[in-house]
């Protein structure tokens, strides 16, 4: 047997303003609640005892309910909640698993990136060490280079200072004092 009340009918029961059974209805789930033969909303038999344990008020006194059936319907009641809440949380586990792909192509991506900036510095120190090589080999040409040129150097000052002295001996006394032959 069907029970169904419409908002008028539960706010004479309840004591309520139609407007504040109203709202609650509203916020009932849709199996709750239909529309009746005449379009106008009613609150079915499950919808009723919510709203039982809302307003702490017994809506059902005219008629006679076992216990059995009451722990049925509240039972119903209590798996609707549940599986609501276990699909809300399906859904959550759903949309957490797409961010942990998410997150894991990202890390895949930046593995990549450090791989090759660690190939990219190990080129680097490469060039590098084949840059300092280079550098020491021309600097031990350069010395090699100014060890000769000094050597040259001296030479032509010795070959100078001989040139001079020998030039010094075939000028006479007079030519050496005034600086002529």
């Amino acid at each position: 047997m069907t029970v169904e009340k419409t908002v008028s009918e539960l706010a004479e029961i309840l004591g309520v303003s139609r407007q504040a059974v109203n709202n609650r209805v509203k916020a009932l789930p849709e199996e709750d609640v239909e529309k009746n033969d005449k379009g106008v909303t009613v609150v079915k038999r499950s919808g009723l005892i919510k709203l039982e344990e809302i307003y702490k008020k017994t809506i059902f006194e005219d008629e006679p309910v076992s216990e059995e059936d009451k722990q049925r319907e509240l039972l119903e009641i209590l798996v609707d909640e549940k599986n609501t809440e276990i699909t809300r949380l399906y859904e959550q586990l759903k949309a957490k698993d797409e961010q942990l792909a998410t997150k894991d192509e990202q890390l895949r991506v930046k593995d990549v990136q450090i791989a090759e900036k660690d190939k990219q510095l190990d080129q680097q120190q490469q060039l590098t060490l084949a840059a300092f090589k280079d550098r020491d080999s021309l600097k031990l040409e350069l010395d090699e280079a100014r060890n000769q040129v000094e050597e040259i150097q001296t030479q032509v000052a010795e070959a100078e200072a001989v040139a001079v002295a020998e030039e010094t001996k075939k000028k006479g006394f007079f030519g050496r004092i005034f600086g002529s032959k």
